[in-house]
């Protein structure tokens, strides 16, 4: 059989789309999420005061004042950490006509923001704090390091999540005087706040959607936002006051435009910040949870 297929064709012109999809989960809510606040040194330092308990107070009538010494304000820290993603492409590749990509550097950049905020957001929650030295770069202490007051890990790991567990994690924390809104967890421990709601599933829309998702959860304690965060470790659940986390910049991420080196345009992210924790009891988080 002398049939002429594509096998054997030379000259056929490749079969490639101009759409380019990206892939990857690239959400970043507690880098995008948490209020800015500026830097002076690359160890960031901020005070915290814990007020007396409750006590009895009745005093007799006609008493002498008395006077004990007041409690120091106390001084936490955490170090910051440099971050930074280079690119480099050639001017011929910048003359060509790549499929999907109008300007081959400009994608590069935009490419190296989306890593550089993801590792960031890294960073910002699993961190673990290192001075550095010669050679060695600082690192910022994250969420999961601060939180180390209000802890559940309920009878062992790998179990589910339960309502009684998180209100519980709930009250510890607001007996300590904190007011929780943000429930941070993987995608895993999001989708199991979604279904501890399971027997109030509802169809909407004429019975034509059926809804399983949960965005604000409401708790005996109050509203609090459910969010998934790819970086969040897949066995853990937050409960979080927001407004007592920051992050500090000492430099900002911006874009640099580096020296030329060869014929390639070069460039590179640069930015340097730490996480600002402003009270750990405000906050707590549930461990060992069933992660698949």
């Amino acid at each position: 059989m002398a049939v002429y297929m594509t096998y054997s064709a030379n000259t056929n012109k490749e079969d490639l789309t101009d759409v380019l999809t990206e892939i990857g989960q690239m959400d970043t809510p507690v880098f995008s999420g948490l209020k800015k606040v500026s830097a002076k040194g690359s160890y960031h330092e901020w005070s915290t005061y814990d007020y007396a308990s409750a006590a009895t107070n009745a005093a007799a009538e006609g008493a002498t004042f008395s006077y004990s010494l007041p409690s120091s304000p106390a001084r936490v820290g955490n170090y910051t950490q440099i971050f930074t993603k280079t690119f480099q492409v050639s001017e011929t590749q910048r003359a060509v006509d790549p499929a999907g990509i109008e300007d081959e550097y400009a994608f590069r950049v935009q490419v190296a923001l989306k890593e550089i905020g993801r590792d960031i957001e890294k960073a910002l929650i699993q961190g673990t704090a290192n001075s550095g030295a010669t050679g060695t770069g600082r690192r910022l202490k994250g969420i999961l390091a601060f939180i180390t007051d209000n802890i559940s890990t309920g009878t062992g790991t790998g179990r589910a999540l339960s309502e009684t567990e998180l209100n519980g994690l709930l009250q510890d924390v607001y007996s300590d005087g904190g007011s929780p809104d943000w429930l941070l967890g993987s995608f895993r421990q999001k989708r199991a706040v979604a279904e501890l709601a399971s027997s109030n599933r509802r169809y909407v829309d004429g019975q034509k959607t059926f809804t399983s998702a949960v965005d604000v959860y409401e708790s005996p304690f109050g509203m609090l936002q459910v969010d998934g965060d790819s970086q969040m470790s897949s066995d853990t659940l937050c409960a979080l006051s927001k407004d007592m986390w920051a992050v500090a910049q000492l430099r900002p991420v911006k874009k640099i435009d580096t020296a030329l080196t060869a014929d390639a345009k070069n460039g590179a992210l640069v930015g340097e910040l730490t996480l600002e924790a402003r009270a750990d009891e405000y906050n707590g988080k549930l461990t060992g949870l069933v992660a698949t």
